[in-house]
């Protein structure tokens, strides 16, 4: 006798699915979150229509930097491999606190007293915050498209003379355009 399909509380079906779209967690340990075998994961995923894996935010540029540093030009460290590294871990853990929170406040809806609307607004911004600075720590790292364009003059001097001059042309020219003005007459 086939057994009827087993249904998932939203909350864990919710999380179930940001761990595997989102994250790299093995698929393993999100069936077993779920009380089902990886197989039946599987399954269940082609059924409900989620996207497949794929690197994300931060991770994708991390992998990029490190994975070709010859090609960007850039070589990394060991200290500065193990600091991508750990903002991918601090990234990964904020997301998954973003999304908790979210699935929280989803669920307490527009009853929630303003102590407990407060305490989440102020998790929220250590959150935020939080991934800011990862993707400080990552920016130096990650490939740039913007060329190298922002000298300055060549002779500072003549940069300030053709500015002044420039200047000069333009209040004069204002000037004769206020003289050749027709004056309105009043009748």
């Amino acid at each position: 006798m086939p057994r009827p399909p087993r249904t998932f509380a939203s909350e864990a079906l919710a999380d179930a699915r940001y761990r595997y779209e989102e994250t790299k967690e093995p698929v393993a340990e999100i069936a077993e979150r779920l009380g089902i075998g990886e197989r039946t994961l599987y399954s269940n995923i082609r059924v409900w229509g989620w996207r497949q894996r794929r690197p994300a935010g931060a991770k994708a540029a991390n992998a990029e930097a490190a994975s070709a540093p010859a090609a960007s030009g850039v070589r990394l460290t060991a200290l500065e491999l193990e600091v991508l590294r750990a903002a991918e871990t601090v990234q990964s853990t904020a997301q998954r606190g973003v999304a908790a929170i979210g699935l929280i406040v989803a669920k307490l809806g527009p009853s929630v007293n303003t102590a407990e609307a407060e305490r989440i607004a102020r998790t929220l911004a250590t959150l935020t915050r939080t991934l800011q600075e990862v993707l400080r720590l990552t920016t130096p790292y990650a490939a740039s498209d913007e060329s190298d364009n922002d000298r300055g003059p060549d002779d500072p001097d003549e940069f300030a003379r053709d500015l002044v001059r420039r200047i000069d042309e333009f209040a004069r020219g204002r000037q004769a355009a206020v003289h050749h003005e027709p004056s309105a007459e009043i009748p």
